[in-house]
């Protein structure tokens, strides 16, 4: 069973609409179900989103991954992880780097 969620007073961005601007989003069975001002959480978890940006995934298209050859400093694993930590939904190797010895 999905949660519903309501993120209440955040800075909604949505590059594809266009919207940019302080509001509520509820979020019901996984999928978007209302957007705007001081909606009701009609019994949905309330996240405080106040001064926070609310948007879609973000891809970060210049990233160095060091395997193989410089593990110690990051690993494809450890990339990733730091990734999903920032709300990374992808991101882009820049294998040139990568590889060099």
């Amino acid at each position: 069973m999905k949660r519903n969620l309501l993120i209440r007073g955040g800075r909604v961005i949505c590059p594809a609409s266009g919207h940019d601007a302080v509001a509520d989003l509820l979020i019901e069975d996984g999928r978007i179900a209302g957007l705007g001002p001081d909606l009701p959480s009609g019994g949905a978890e309330v996240l405080n989103a106040a001064g926070l940006v609310v948007a879609p995934g973000f891809i970060d298209i210049h990233v160095h991954l060091r395997e193989p050859g410089f593990e110690h400093a990051e690993t494809i694993e450890t990339g990733a992880r730091a990734a999903a930590a920032g709300l990374r939904l992808t991101r882009c190797n820049r294998c040139i780097h990568s590889t060099r010895r």
